[in-house]
């Protein structure tokens, strides 16, 4: 074990929620303390410690488990060094993530403290691999950025059907993800980063988050409406302007298809041509008042960070996605076809999300050796 490797080992905590009071935080915290092996520990951090001391107390009484206190100030790098440099893994869901996000990552890396966060702001995830990629993947450290349901069923939804053709022989060439039921809440951290991602240069390009990518002929993004051979009329989902940047990027590094090879796209499963035409009139119009000033100001006042659905609307809410991938066809030989299925049993953004952030961490740091195996070697890593 090299000197790197023991002294993460012997760090005071396995795990560390960073922005722990907050909405989604509360939630990964509770899911952590009742579902990860007892012996994982686990510290909540933040910059109000009495709310921390309020959730460390709830903890106790709802899983019977202790959770330990950090407490830093993002405006402080310091402290944030101070906190960081005690954990393991940290997963942050503390955003808007353009605004404060950074200081962590920084923290993070420095420290080879591996990283895992819920953002599902491109121009944040931009800017960590512009500035952080090089060093953490030469230092071994993790950072794994949208981890919710921006942008997990998507990014796993393509690798089930990459992986799937590639034990036959076989490259995907297209891929399209199709929301086929959705309900949900949006928490007022949510909504403050939707605007902070419509201030990224560079949203349009569908290779954003793989700069160094080969291009291909790929559309970008699903046409208002369409009939998708396979599906029913397909309209935009306005998540693929994350979902696809952050799945192409994966297919670059895990090279199972060449990125010029393969096209990626999501779409909203509607009943009829109508009920497509409704839907992206609305996507339209609120992306049209995104840009008038004082609205967004307004629709923040109205859903204020830290603000989410109630209990009994997460577990009333619940999400179903079909992705659909095929081969390229053959002179003899038609394109193969295969088909994923993903559900989900609560609200997406916060229930689902939470379980995914949890997940995710605890694979981080339980299944690090198993990861550690997946990675490429180097001298094949593609510029990205």
């Amino acid at each position: 074990m090299t000197d790197h490797l023991k002294e993460r080992a012997e760090r005071p905590y396995d795990i560390i929620v960073w922005g722990a009071t907050g909405y989604t935080g509360s939630l990964v915290v509770e899911y952590l303390a009742k579902n990860a092996p007892e012996n994982v520990k686990i510290a909540i951090g933040g910059r109000n410690k009495s709310k921390l001391e309020e959730l460390q107390t709830k903890m106790k009484d709802i899983a019977g488990r202790a959770v330990h206190i950090l407490t830093g100030d993002i405006k402080n790098q310091e402290s944030i060094d101070n906190v960081v440099k005690q954990g393991r893994v940290l997963v942050s869901t503390a955003g808007p993530f353009s605004q404060i996000g950074e200081p962590i990552v920084d923290a993070c890396v420095r420290h080879r403290t591996d990283y895992i966060d819920s953002t599902g702001e491109p121009p944040f995830v931009r800017k960590l691999i512009d500035k952080y990629h090089d060093q953490a993947h030469r230092e071994g450290t993790l950072v794994i950025p949208c981890s919710g349901f921006d942008c997990i069923p998507s990014d796993l939804g393509a690798l089930l059907i990459t992986d799937h053709f590639a034990k036959k022989g076989l490259k995907a060439a297209k891929i399209h993800l199709s929301v086929e039921a959705f309900k949900g809440g949006v928490s007022g951290g949510t909504i403050a980063s939707i605007f902070e991602m419509e201030r990224g240069k560079g949203m349009m390009d569908p290779y954003y988050l793989a700069p160094g990518a080969p291009r291909g002929n790929d559309p970008g993004m699903t046409t208002f409406f369409r009939r998708h051979p396979d599906l029913n009329w397909q309209t935009y989902w306005f998540m693929e302007a994350i979902n696809a940047k952050i799945v192409r990027r994966s297919n670059a590094l895990l090279h199972y298809s060449p990125p010029s090879h393969l096209s990626y796209s999501e779409g909203w499963a509607k009943s009829n041509i109508l009920t497509c035409a409704i839907s992206a009139l609305g996507i339209t119009l609120f992306g049209l008042f995104m840009v008038v000033p004082g609205f967004g100001s307004l629709v923040k006042w109205l859903k204020p960070a830290g603000s989410g659905p109630t209990k009994e609307e997460r577990e009333g809410g619940f999400f179903k996605v079909r992705v659909v991938g095929e081969t390229e066809g053959q002179a003899n030989e038609p394109p193969r076809k295969a088909i994923a299925t993903i559900k989900g049993v609560q609200d997406p953004g916060y229930g689902e999300t939470a379980k995914m952030l949890s997940e995710t961490t605890l694979c981080v740091l339980l299944d690090r050796d198993v990861l550690r195996k997946c990675e490429r070697p180097e001298g094949e890593r593609a510029n990205l």
